[in-house]
């Protein structure tokens, strides 16, 4: 008599289960604040473990290699065509806790950026995750471009994949272009959109606790502390341990260092 292969959960599918149930018991007012927060930071770290898949596989379909640029309009970044045809849920583009758009009165770190007219790259759709523009295949307009692309990691089969962000939690523009040198926000919630200076403030948000969440090269996602968003490797040239931190401001003084 045959018997039937037993099914095998993942640790993501009791993580996403758990977290979706947690959100369902706290919009029924079953767990405190506490509770709900955990239960929206769960949620946002399944969607980015989504976002891994969606990487994982346009990669794997694309020769090893991430988009040639972020572009603009309809191409532009995580709602590019390409994209789009390995995820079928436009929900997959927020964060729970950043779903309502600054055009309709949020803020930050608790918004999402929607762009308007022909530059908007999702159609009238809102959108609270960003890409690393320094993994892009080819440079771009957003400073990628600096030593002719040198500095692109390119491809996700690179060596300490798990130290590079590929997307995580961003205010502004679908991605963020960082460098070592970038200031940390002046008070929690500040960014300045429309410059190529301190993008590293497009992805220090105080969204998950003292932390953002993130996915990584390696296709893993995890909270991220907001110091150690310094700590990690941005693009190929990106030494932490050869460049002292910035100076932090008072709202950031007592994070946890790394």
């Amino acid at each position: 008599m045959k018997h039937k292969p037993k099914s095998k959960f993942t640790k993501w599918d009791v993580l996403v289960a758990l977290g979706c149930l947690i959100f369902l018991l706290a919009n029924l007012g079953a767990v405190g604040t506490s509770g709900r927060r955990r239960a929206k930071e769960m949620v946002c770290l399944s969607n980015l473990h989504q976002w891994g898949l969606v990487m994982k596989m346009y990669t794997g379909d694309s020769n090893g290699l991430f988009m040639a640029d972020l572009g603009y309009g309809k191409n532009a970044a995580l709602g590019r065509p390409e994209l789009k045809k390995y995820y079928g849920n436009d929900e997959l583009l927020l964060c729970p806790e950043a779903r309502k758009p600054y055009q309709e009165g949020a803020r930050n770190p608790f918004g999402a950026w929607r762009g308007n007219g022909l530059a908007d790259p999702l159609g009238n759709l809102p959108c609270s995750y960003g890409i690393n523009s320094w993994v892009l295949s080819k440079p771009c307009a957003s400073g990628t471009d600096t030593d002719g692309g040198a500095l692109l990691w390119r491809t996700p089969n690179v060596r300490g994949a798990a130290c590079v962000p590929m997307i995580l939690d961003c205010a502004a523009y679908e991605n963020a272009t960082p460098w070592h040198m970038d200031l940390p926000p002046l008070w929690d919630g500040h960014w300045v959109a429309d410059t190529n200076l301190n993008e590293m403030r497009y992805v220090c948000l105080n969204r998950h606790n003292a932390a953002v969440n993130g996915v990584f090269l390696d296709f893993a996602a995890r909270k991220i502390g907001l110091k150690e968003l310094w700590e990690l490797r941005w693009h190929r040239n990106w030494n932490p341990h050869n460049d002292p931190p910035p100076p932090w401001p008072a709202w950031m003084y007592n994070f946890k260092t790394y």
